[in-house]
């Protein structure tokens, strides 16, 4: 998959095998509890993405959304979620 620096990747195909097995075991374990509306905020991300958005709230301008240049998003290993109850 390519990626942009603007564009967020939700897709849960690009985490490595155990993310996405346990994203999946997540959703399953929502779903048996009756939550339906369950939303990916991000997987993958490049650095060179993880830089922008780092760099934003600092030198551009913004709120700041992340704290590190050395995310979990870079390894495949991330996919925070918002559930809506």
């Amino acid at each position: 998959m390519s990626t942009s620096l603007t564009t967020t990747c939700r897709d849960i195909n690009e985490l490595l095998p155990p993310a996405r097995l346990a994203v999946q075991l997540l959703f399953q374990e929502c779903f048996k509890a009756g939550i339906k509306n369950i939303f990916i905020t991000e997987t993958y991300r490049s650095q060179e993405r993880q830089k922008y958005l780092y760099e934003q709230g600092r030198t551009r301008p913004g709120t700041i959304v992340t704290w590190t240049l050395n995310s979990n998003h870079k390894s495949r290993l991330a996919w925070p979620s918002t559930i809506f109850i």
